[in-house]
């Protein structure tokens, strides 16, 4: 489909055809195909299944560590257990730096998916043992939010190694809708089994999806073998403290750092505060895990529907700042109506809200920067972006509110301050292609 086609037109289709008729999600994922170029679609639809598994199996344990959150005192202990996430990040990060630098693509990721599917079977485990429950629900949570980072980090790190930028704008919409699928997916099997079978069983469940992911990876990395200059087998090489260095020194690296750290602040706050919602309204762990699960399962619908719809004619009509530009700014307007309304109710609509606009139309575009740079900051330094200075975002912000709560801030301070962090991040976005290193040299890619 060429540019100047619209979006959700059928070739061949009248103008005046309904919008239902043009809307519809099957039309719209037959246009988003027909972008598809010949080649590509084996190595499309593996990279799709393969993060499909990888979010079903996170999402089937991700209400499991919100409940955890909401049982360990809400607001008042995330700023804690983030602190601790922050240091385990810390730890890991120079560890797995020097996987990337002395082993291969190939090698290098499915020993860490490897590594992460035995600690998803000790988890299980330790669910069954009679430990203390707020120590339990500590362990859980540091593990699953170090887990989440560095396995959904690496996976785009591959995309980004696996297309180069012109595909990027092309595919990687399908390739997130096929995560979204298995976000909407985890959190209802989550809400429909937990009760009948337990926690560790989900742990079990979630397991197996983690292993088909780490399957599907590999047949990946064989069928890009047969590509002509697939990069797979080289060894990154360099310092395994390259992707904390090139971040601070590079300009476009540094704003995507700036950019994620003003994603998370909305999130971290309107993270929080539902965090005590949940706390006060719902007091057995089955019945905080099925809340978070229909919130979940809310939020990746949507995300469905703006994938399906806007991702890939953002990206290739206006590109990737923009398209994360537009979204941050719709939302900075929304907070600023929260603010004047000022209802408890509407912290978990907004963060509803948030998500599916971030993880459907910024996150995909976020993701396609990475194409620009070279391979060893697309997999040193966006891991780096992707877990110290998210987690160390997330300790700032929630500490501020953790504050904030105890000082009696309102509803409507909480949504002024997102809103302030929206338009940044709005400002921030909108030229980010400024910063892309000399163009005209496409990197090898499918």
């Amino acid at each position: 489909m060429n540019n100047s086609q619209k979006p959700g037109t059928e070739p061949g289709t009248e103008s005046g055809t309904s919008p239902t008729a043009k809307f519809a999600a099957g039309g719209i994922f037959a246009n988003l195909w027909r972008t598809v170029e010949a080649g590509e679609a084996k190595a499309v639809l593996l990279s799709a299944a393969c993060f499909f598994c990888v979010l079903t199996s996170y999402y089937i344990l991700r209400p499991i560590r919100e409940q955890f959150a909401s049982a360990a005192g809400g607001s008042q202990a995330l700023p804690t257990l983030f602190l601790y996430v922050f240091i385990t990040m810390l730890i890991l990060t120079p560890v797995f730096g020097a996987i990337f630098t002395r082993f291969a693509r190939r090698t290098f990721v499915p020993l860490i998916y490897a590594f992460f599917c035995v600690c998803m079977a000790i988890m299980a485990w330790l669910l069954t043992q009679p430990i203390e429950p707020q120590l339990m629900a500590k362990v859980f949570y540091i593990w699953l939010s170090v887990f989440n980072l560095f396995v959904v980090s690496i996976f785009w790190s591959c995309m980004a190694d696996v297309f180069n930028a012109a595909s990027a704008k092309r595919l990687f919409g399908i390739i997130a809708l096929g995560g979204t699928a298995g976000a909407v997916i985890g959190p209802n099997i989550a809400a429909v089994l937990v009760k009948p079978l337990g926690l560790p069983a989900m742990c079990l469940i979630a397991l197996g999806f983690l292993v088909l992911a780490l399957v599907l990876m590999l047949v990946l990395f064989k069928e890009r073998e047969s590509v002509q200059q697939d990069l797979g087998g080289e060894v990154l090489g360099g310092s395994i403290w390259a992707g904390a260095m090139t971040t601070f020194q590079d300009p476009l690296l540094r704003r995507m750092a700036l950019l994620l750290l003003c994603a998370d602040g909305v999130a971290s706050v309107l993270y929080s505060l539902q965090s005590d919602y949940v706390a006060l309204h719902y007091s057995s762990p089955e019945a905080r895990t099925q809340f978070f699960s229909i919130i979940d399962g809310i939020t990746n619908l949507l995300q469905v529907l703006l994938q399906l719809a806007l991702v890939r004619y953002m990206l290739t009509k206006y590109g990737a700042g923009r398209t994360m530009s537009m979204p941050n700014a719709v939302n900075a307007a929304a907070f600023l109506m929260i603010a004047v309304i000022a209802a408890p109710i509407l912290v978990s609509v907004a963060l509803v809200l948030s998500r599916s606009v971030g993880y459907g139309l910024i996150g995909p575009a976020r993701e396609s920067v990475y194409t620009h740079v070279d391979r060893e900051s697309r997999f040193k330094a966006k891991n780096f972006i992707d877990t110290v200075v998210w987690r160390g975002g997330d300790v700032l912000s929630m500490t501020l509110t953790a504050w904030m709560v105890k000082q009696g801030a309102s509803i409507t301070d909480f949504a002024l301050i997102c809103a302030l962090f929206a338009a940044i991040a709005a400002v921030l976005a909108w030229n980010v292609e400024r910063l892309y290193p000399v163009a005209g040299k496409e990197r090898n890619g499918v």
